[in-house]
């Protein structure tokens, strides 16, 4: 089989990659692990906040964010370089594991046009309030991430690309001049099929439904640890692994990922729990571990996620009583479809969570004990904390009152892995020496992108941005080579 362009997965960067393409011409084809009713893999599960004021804007903390987010420790030598123009940068500082500046505008500037060219699909766009504080402004498109999925698939089977559902790339044909000639995919009922072509795009996410890259990465407790999204189980890491045989370059932090409180009883997409700072956080040996009131829930809640992955079992419980109705709104950050756990005293709920009763009993008083008075404020730091316990609770500490518990069983859930491929502002894949890999085009999370922390509302413009980006540029590249 032979085309112009293949396009490895089929959620918002895989998407946009193949209609960008096939309205430069090319005659593309797209092949998807998934069935085609559930295509899309995290797209099709994600509401898609857009770190936007409106549709005409980004956020006004939008590239200094990304910036402060895009590097570990970087080698002194290699600063002078970063500010001049990327073809005077020295090969080995284009092949390092940052993200760099020449991306981050890429990205930045072509927010507003993806945009626009979403809304050509029928795309509408709303106001987004995901948490109760907000510690930037969002919108969303109508629908979530489902409907910018259907339409552009719809979109692109009335333009002609072909879909090949069910079907799973494994590894890149590449010629003696280590151009990328096509990909190597299998399906069970075709078996091996060699995708002939002049390029290829790599839209098919991170690792997150990958244990075994899991472990190799994050470690000993990935384990623990699960995709947020069924889309997430579809997401193994073939692309990454398949590009970083024939020498692409990584970036990224590989043994990170955006981490998001789940209710582990819960099957239902993102069952998140975002109201942990109101109330104290205990693992299985029913003591507190961590600050729950250190910041808004918004900016704190990736570290709160990854304190509980390092807890026995994975597993910490939220614990509060019926003040929380003092909380305008809470059970809108509520997401789960389980009801909480209810108690009349300590030793009812550590019967019912499973956990020591003394030590629980302790945790709660000595908290008690140690809460300092002061005006709560609820939808803002109100400085009111403890004294005297360590970890200490910095913000919205009050009492919680024995013969009223309500509690959460709370584990860290895996939105996507941050780890992945090097790329250009053109969205070309890099290799190790820092030259481009010809004919290999990468978007999304299969690209590596953030260190330390998630930039929120970020990732579905990735996928959108680059994916238009790589899908122009393949098709450059395309004409070419004919």
């Amino acid at each position: 089989m032979s085309n112009d362009i293949i396009v490895v997965g089929c959620g918002v960067a895989g998407l946009s990659a193949a209609i960008t393409a096939a309205e430069e011409g090319a005659n593309v084809a797209v092949l998807e692990r998934s069935a085609r009713e559930v295509r899309g893999g995290n797209s099709r599960y994600t509401e898609a906040y857009l770190r936007m004021p409106n549709e005409t804007q980004i956020s006004d903390d939008f590239e200094d964010r990304l910036v402060n987010n895009s590097v570990g420790a970087m080698d002194p030598k290699f600063l002078q370089f970063i500010l001049k123009p990327y073809d005077q940068w020295p090969q080995l500082l284009k092949a390092y594991g940052i993200t760099d500046t020449e991306v981050i505008s890429a990205f930045s500037n072509g927010v507003v046009d993806s945009i626009a060219w979403l809304k050509g699909f029928g795309i509408k766009f709303i106001e987004a309030t995901t948490f109760l504080t907000q510690a930037t402004v969002r919108i969303a498109p109508s629908g979530g991430g489902e409907a910018i999925v259907e339409a552009l698939a719809d979109a692109g089977e009335k333009m002609g690309i072909t879909f090949h559902y069910e079907t799973t790339a494994r590894s890149l044909i590449q010629n003696r001049k280590g151009e990328i000639r096509g990909v190597q995919a299998w399906s069970n009922k075709d078996g091996v099929t060699d995708f002939e072509s002049n390029a290829v795009i790599l839209a098919s996410g991170g690792f997150e439904g990958n244990l075994e890259m899991m472990t190799k990465y994050v470690g000993f407790h990935a384990y623990l640890t699960r995709p947020t999204a069924p889309g997430g189980l579809y997401n193994k890491g073939e692309g990454i692994e398949m590009a970083l045989r024939v020498g692409a370059a990584p970036a990224g932090q590989y043994d990170a990922f955006h981490a998001e409180p789940i209710d582990p009883r819960s099957a239902s997409p993102e069952a998140s729990i975002f109201i942990f700072n109101y109330g104290i956080l205990v693992n299985q040996e029913g003591k507190r571990f961590v600050d729950e009131g250190a910041g808004l829930s918004d900016l704190i809640y990736e570290e709160v996620s990854r304190a509980i992955l390092r807890q026995s079992g994975g597993k910490a419980y939220l614990i509060y009583d019926s003040k929380i109705e003092d909380v305008p709104n809470y059970k809108k950050v509520i997401r789960t479809d389980k009801e909480p756990i209810k108690a009349k005293s300590i030793r009812e709920l550590a019967s019912r969570l499973e956990i020591d009763p003394v030590s629980l009993e302790k945790t709660i008083k000595d908290f008690n004990n140690a809460v300092k008075k002061g005006e709560f404020i609820a939808l803002d730091l109100d400085g009111v904390g403890t004294k005297g316990i360590d970890p200490p609770k910095s913000n919205w500490a009050r009492t919680i009152d024995e013969n009223d518990l309500i509690a959460f069983p709370i584990i860290c859930s895996n939105v996507f892995t941050f780890g992945g491929l090097k790329i250009t502002s053109k969205g070309e894949v890099v290799n190790t020496d820092g030259y481009v890999v010809p004919g290999l085009y990468a978007a999304g999370e299969t690209i590596g992108f953030y260190y330390g922390s998630y930039v929120g509302s970020t990732s579905v413009l990735r996928g959108l941005v680059f994916g238009r980006i790589s899908g122009k540029e393949a098709m450059n590249y395309s004409k070419k080579v004919t």
